[in-house]
C-alpha cells in the first residue's frame, strides 16, 4: 500500500550492521532509527560505557514507502529485507518507537526480553519514562520489568521499574 504519509518501517540487517546501515539511510535522506542501549564493556585497564543495538539486527525507517523508496533501503549494504505482514512493510506504530526512545534514553539497565504475546498491558505514568507503553513483568518480590514489545520483530526491551509508576492500559 503505498501512502503519502510517513510511517516507520522495521528492516532486518545482517549481524552488527545495524549503525552502518542507519548512516547509509540518513545520507539518502531517509530518517532511521536504531535502538542502542548502554552497557559496560571490561578493556585490559579499565571499564567503559559502550552502545550497542538494543534490539539486535533491526533499524527502522520513517518514510512514505514508494517504490523507489522500498528499492534504495533494500540496495543498502547489510540489509536482509523489510519485515512485512500478509506480504506487505509492517507499519511499526509510532507510540512503539516513542516508548523505546523513552526507555533508552532514560534507562541505564536496559536488556534484551524475550518477546511476550501474553501478560498486562501497561502505561508508565510517573517518573522519566511517563508515556512508555508495554508489557509488565514479575520477576520478583516488589520488584517489576517493563516491557516493551515491537510489533512484528518479535523483538523486545526491558527496564527495571517500581510498580507505583505504571497504571493499566485500557
Amino acid at each position: 500500500m503505498i501512502t503519502n504519509k510517513p510511517n516507520w518501517y522495521a528492516v532486518y540487517t545482517r549481524c552488527r550492521h545495524e549503525k552502518q546501515v542507519a548512516s547509509f539511510l540518513a545520507g539518502q535522506n531517509i530518517e532511521a532509527f536504531v535502538p542502542l542501549r548502554r552497557e559496560w564493556s571490561q578493556r585490559q585497564d579499565r571499564k567503559l560505557t559502550i552502545q550497542v543495538p538494543a534490539l539486535p539486527g533491526y533499524l527502522f525507517v520513517r518514510c512514505a514507502l514508494y517504490a523507489e523508496t522500498r528499492a534504495l533501503i533494500k540496495r543498502a549494504s547489510g540489509v536482509l529485507r523489510l519485515v512485512e505482514s500478509a506480504g506487505r512493510p509492517a507499519v511499526i506504530p509510532e507510540r512503539q518507537i516513542n516508548s523505546l526512545r523513552a526507555a533508552l534514553a532514560n534507562s541505564f539497565n536496559a536488556e534484551g526480553h524475550p518477546y511476550l504475546q501474553i501478560g498486562d498491558r501497561v502505561r508508565v505514568a510517573r517518573g522519566p519514562m511517563i508515556g512508555a507503553e508495554g508489557y509488565l513483568v514479575r520477576v520478583a518480590e516488589n520488584r517489576h520489568r517493563l516491557v516493551i514489545a515491537v510489533d512484528y520483530v518479535n523483538q523486545a526491551l526491558s527496564v527495571e521499574i517500581d510498580d507505583y509508576c505504571v497504571e493499566p492500559v485500557r
